[in-house]
């Protein structure tokens, strides 16, 4: 099913893999929306299906993208398409999942950006016979048979003890910046980092929660520098999404707070391990896009060909999250995980 129990076979985790003596895959992209036709070592019947991501431009989204035609490359006889939306909402995303069923896919992997606005368009492909799984995001009510998705809760609990480690015993004022509250997985990853700090660390005063709804790197600078101007004591700054975290670390370089407020982020994209590594992190929330990817197209595929059973498919899989500090960001069993911006 994995390689060796990691989830990058591909180019963006050369060093990292080769250590675990995992053979390397050629390296390659179709482009933004562009269609794979995979051959490869499986086969089957013929199937047509698309990802539909939540945002253009973010590693997060094409380390994704690399696990989904990884699958399609391995599972044979799999003809992908990949859409970006130009912005994180439902306006910019709903067209790409109607024109994927309007070209006649068999079925679609789409990461929801809104649980709600995105239920109408999504069970109108359901109901002509497009069979979907979403990843990353959840649709409320669930009406697709699978959601894969990243343990937020555990993960932001990790992140609220990796903030009180880098702030030590004295504690002082943390600022959230989450995503949209409307998405259920977003809001977990505030609700776990609170509880965590409400429940273990009275020395940490949270500040009310800021919201970047639509994953704008310059808003969140403009947040980030308007809660250190508000807040001469600040000690920390906790960002749920990459684009968040891109613009906090632009928004701390600026106001010369870099290393006295400490900056712990989801996602661990190029530019955010760069900045771990340069001490502008003091740590990052790693999901696993590649797993996503990759797993929502295999069991997709599976149901299409009658080899899975969409009734008995786990309703709801949560995929552990990893911690990569300065001391540990290049060890193997961390390094695989880290995101890609090229397949």
């Amino acid at each position: 099913m994995y390689l060796n129990g990691g989830w990058r076979t591909r180019c963006a985790g050369v060093l990292a893999i080769a250590a675990l003596g995992v053979p390397l895959a050629a390296c390659g992209s179709d482009g933004d929306g562009g269609a794979t036709s995979a051959g490869g070592p499986g086969g089957g019947e013929e199937v047509r299906v698309a990802l539909i991501t939540g945002l253009r431009g973010l590693a997060f989204y094409t380390s994704m993208r690399c696990g989904a035609e990884d699958a399609a490359r391995e599972l044979g006889g799999v003809e992908l398409s990949v859409q970006d939306p130009p912005q994180f909402n439902p306006s910019a995303q709903t067209p790409l999942v109607q024109g994927a069923v309007q070209r006649g896919i068999d079925g679609m992997v789409v990461v929801p950006t809104d649980p709600r606005a995105m239920g109408q368009p999504i069970r109108t492909a359901m109901n002509r016979d497009v069979e979907v799984i979403a990843v990353d995001a959840t649709l409320e009510p669930p009406i697709t048979p699978q959601t894969i998705i990243t343990d937020n809760i555990t993960a932001g609990r990790l992140a609220a003890r990796a903030m009180a480690r880098a702030i030590g015993p004295r504690g002082g004022k943390v600022q959230i910046i989450g995503l949209n509250p409307a998405v259920t997985g977003n809001q977990q990853r505030v609700e776990g980092f609170q509880q965590e700090i409400e429940a273990n660390h009275p020395e940490i005063e949270l500040l009310e929660v800021q919201y970047n709804q639509t994953a704008d790197q310059n808003r969140a600078a403009s947040q980030v520098a308007a809660a250190v101007r508000a807040n001469p004591d600040l000690r920390g700054i906790y960002t749920t999404n990459e684009a968040s975290g891109v613009g906090a670390a632009s928004a701390l370089l600026s106001t010369g707070k870099r290393g006295e407020v400490q900056l712990i982020s989801y996602d661990a994209g190029p530019q955010q391990v760069r900045g771990l590594k340069d001490g502008t992190y003091a740590a990052l929330v790693v999901q696993k896009p590649y797993q996503l990817g990759y797993d929502g197209i295999k069991n997709l595929v599976g149901v299409l060909r009658g080899e899975l059973d969409r009734a008995e498919l786990e309703r709801d899989v949560l995929v552990p999250p990893v911690i990569a500090t300065r001391e540990n960001v290049d060890d193997p069993e961390v390094a695989r995980y880290l995101y890609v911006d090229k397949c």
